[in-house]
């Protein structure tokens, strides 16, 4: 066994290293096996992912950086994108745990990480992390030489036990000092931001005006809140979606993952206003403290200080001090419906560029809505990137007032993140704003957009995480994070299970219907599955076009082609129905098909190839293999430098075509650069992940051998999308269809899919019964089926 796990403690009698077993929390770690029994199931670890823990375990109860990590386990060498994030996520996964309510490892920001959860040795005295010594700085114990005598009784160790005795009493009436003085434990300060939730506050009069009123009350109170440096405030897109008046408070803390929470309503009369608010302890529900100051309408910030100095105290947080000046209400109220504008339809940026621009004429000294039409402008200049020089300059006058107002505002220099070119310079920029503003849920999102788009993804993803900290119940969040994992490492299950939280939040969420539907059908081969999921998504948004396309691929993977030309409508689209000319071997329809494409719009993406496939299968019919380089070649040459992983379906297609047309060299390089380029990009994810693009690589170099085995594996991994083309029309494989190692493997996928069909047939069958229980019964929300 390496150094990297060996463990302390487990030492035979005779000094040798016995068996690495050690018991943390409720799990059995084998550090000699890399394995991990926990009580979810077993899970087999990478050898450096059981070296982290086992380092962790080590150092139990202390915080350990990155870097001391990085030295320990990789001594001190780089080894890609964040290794140690990928470690901590699979150890993680593998114990069951939850980064947002840790039970065995919690990240300490900025810090590093920390194990939390009790360790027990077998034969030894169970001992839990906060009092085991941190040893790594202390100096080795001096070798006793091999003739120094045999040790006497000590002299002093008559007084031992009194001593211990006396030092005991001193350190349990200290600690009844220490209780006595401190305020209740539930508050006690920690190092990692302090999650806290303000729920909408409710209004005495329920009136517009009134409303108004408590909506700007709540959120100066969030935002002032948020200027505490120990706190993270959970977004109000989350906050607003549990009951925050009649809610009991331990069930919102869970479903918030907030720690406190703060509630209360606002009354505003004879120009007066009072703000009654509780502050409640989000794991036990104890009200922890309440106010209810009153002060002049016009006061309120000078009321809202009062709340955040309130809070403060009793959180033991340091105050952040500023004046942004009194706060105009009408402004505000503008303020608010471009806020909610934007974030609920980012389309309108037109609409809500004018409410913000009311705001700040209402109010010239108003910097967060000059910070929002900054914002707005920026989401305008995306949908319509013709004209957007002008608008950028607008968005960036706007960014530099909101400053000029506010240095402190971090939202604001996010936004100047947002509009600059130069990387390094744009990483400082969200880095300060993010400081700054560390609540700022779409802060972080777009700060992890930058670091994919730059291709740090393992950063990408921990600042996805610490956005869906912030707006928990944010089910778009979801999605993004478990397609960075799919680019990551294609963790079907991962993704999956983050797809399936979207869900949770959100059961009719069409794009987390289609996303799910997807995996099952590309990445699993559970089309009857795949089929339930989209059906669901055309009957939530039945104009959807993308979502009926999967539905026609994942019907003609059942061999259903009626119910795929169904799905599409009684007037589809030409492009829409070529895979069904493909399905049928028509050829020169599915071409057809592709007449008005031009290189930039090209939809072959990933390992799907369909359109340069229909290309390529025409010219071969007409005997001109020429024609197709020709069509596809200007394509290739457009994606050249854009992300080749994007492209390596359709590189393969056209590689084979340049090998048809008689350029048997450039193909056959092409071919080599793409398995290359698959290979490097498979190390971490689970094995033969991209079997089917190797098959096709092969073939083009044609070692027909190393293509049944790339298909054979892909059969067992279940990727057997578009088999029906695979294996019924793709002429790369033309020559191996009467082999019976081919003819075996496409039996398999036919029964595979004769099974799919006959559960799909059977779920239907179910979906009809609960359809016509509800209606029988006069339930409203069943859905007719979509053919």
């Amino acid at each position: 066994m390496e150094r990297d796990t060996a463990l302390p403690g487990l030492l035979d009698p005779d000094g040798r290293t016995g068996r690495a077993r050690v018991r943390v929390g409720e799990c059995l770690v084998e550090a000699d096996l890399n394995h991990i029994t926990a009580p979810h199931g077993e899970a087999a670890l990478e050898p450096k992912a059981m070296a982290v823990l086992v380092y962790l375990i080590e150092h139990a109860g202390a915080v350990v950086s990155t870097g001391e990590l990085i030295d320990a386990v990789w001594r001190g060498r780089p080894m890609g994108d964040n290794p140690v994030y990928r470690c901590i996520a699979q150890l993680r996964r593998a114990l069951g745990d939850d980064p947002r309510e840790p039970r065995y490892i919690t990240t300490v920001p900025t810090k590093g990480y920390r194990l939390i959860a009790p360790v027990e040795v077998p034969g030894a005295e169970r001992r839990a992390p906060p009092v085991v010594p941190d040893r790594r700085h202390e100096p080795a114990p001096a070798a006793p030489a091999s003739d120094a005598p045999m040790p006497t009784r000590s002299p002093w160790r008559p007084w031992l036990r009194p001593t211990l005795l006396l030092l005991m009493l001193c350190v349990v009436a200290l600690a009844a000092w220490v209780r006595h003085r401190a305020p209740d434990a539930s508050v006690a300060s920690v190092a990692a931001p302090v999650p806290i939730a303000v729920l909408p506050l409710q209004a005495a009069a329920h009136d517009e005006a009134g409303t108004a009123l408590a909506q700007s009350a709540t959120d100066v109170i969030r935002h002032g809140l948020a200027r505490l440096p120990g706190l993270v405030v959970v977004a109000d897109t989350s906050a607003a979606h549990v009951p925050g008046a009649a809610g009991e408070a331990r069930a919102i803390g869970r479903q918030l993952h907030a720690r406190y929470l703060l509630r209360g309503d606002v009354v505003g009369v004879d120009g007066r206003l009072r703000v009654r608010v509780q502050l409640l302890d989000g794991r036990s529900g104890k009200l922890l403290w309440s106010s209810a100051p009153t002060r002049p309408m016009g006061e309120l910030a000078l009321l809202r200080d009062d709340i955040v100095r309130g809070v403060a105290d009793v959180l033991r947080q340091p105050v952040a001090t500023h004046d942004t000046g009194a706060i105009h209400l009408d402004a505000f109220a503008v303020y608010l419906r471009g806020q909610r504008l934007l974030s609920a339809a980012p389309s309108d940026a037109d609409e809500a560029v004018e409410l913000f621009r009311r705001a700040t004429i209402l109010d010239p000294g108003f910097a967060r809505a000059y910070q929002g039409l900054g914002l707005a402008l920026v989401q305008k200049a995306e949908a319509a990137p013709g004209p957007a020089a002008g608008t950028q300059a607008e968005a960036a006058q706007a960014f530099d007032r909101a400053l000029e107002l506010d240095p402190a505002l971090g939202e604001a220099w996010v936004g100047r993140a947002l509009l600059e070119s130069e990387p390094a310079r744009a990483e400082a920029l969200f880095r300060k704003g993010l400081a700054l503003a560390p609540s700022d849920g779409p802060g972080h999102v777009r700060h992890a957009q930058f670091l994919f788009a730059h291709a740090r993804v393992g950063e990408a993803i921990e600042a996805m995480e610490r956005a869906r900290r912030i707006d928990p119940l944010a089910p778009e969040l979801c999605l993004t994070q478990a397609f960075f994992v799919m680019v990551v490492r294609s963790d079907v299950a991962e993704h999956d299970r983050l797809v399936s939280q979207a869900l949770e939040i959100n059961p009719r969420l069409p794009a987390a219907l289609y996303q799910l539907a997807w995996s099952k059908w590309e990445y699993s081969g559970e089309f009857a599955q795949a089929a339930r999921l989209i059906e669901q998504a055309i009957r939530v948004e039945p104009q959807s076009l993308p979502a009926r396309a999967l539905a026609r691929n994942i019907y003609l993977d059942l061999g259903d082609p009626a119910a795929a030309l169904a799905v599409l409508g009684p007037d589809p689209a030409p492009l829409a129905g070529m895979e069904l000319a493909q399905y049928r071997g028509d050829r020169k329809g599915a071409a057809a098909a592709l007449a008005m494409l031009t290189p930039a719009s090209w939809p072959d993406g990933g390992p799907q190839a369909a359109k340069a496939q229909a290309i390529r299968d025409a010219a071969i019919e007409a005997g001109d293999p020429a024609a197709a380089v020709r069509v596809l070649q200007p394509v290739y040459t457009f994606r050249t430098g854009r992300l080749p992983m994007l492209s390596r379906g359709f590189a393969l297609a056209y590689a084979h075509t340049l090998v048809l047309a008689g350029d048997v060299r450039g193909g056959q390089t092409l071919a080599r650069e793409t398995l290359a380029l698959v290979d490097a990009h498979g190390i971490g994810r689970a094995r033969h992940w991209f079997s089917r693009e190797r098959a096709a690589a092969f073939a083009v170099l044609g070692d027909d051998a190393q293509v049944l085995q790339e298909l054979a594996h892909s059969v067992e991994n279940g990727q057997l999308y578009r088999w029906w083309y695979l294996a019924g029309h793709d002429p790369l494989y033309a020559h191996l269809r009467g082999d019976p190692r081919f003819q075996a493997l496409d039996r398999q996928a036919t029964a595979h899919r004769d099974r799919q069909r006959t559960l799909h047939e059977a779920m239907q069958r179910e979906d009809g019964v609960a359809a016509a229980r509800l209606t029988e019964q006069g339930e409203t929300g069943s859905v007719p089926e979509i053919r």
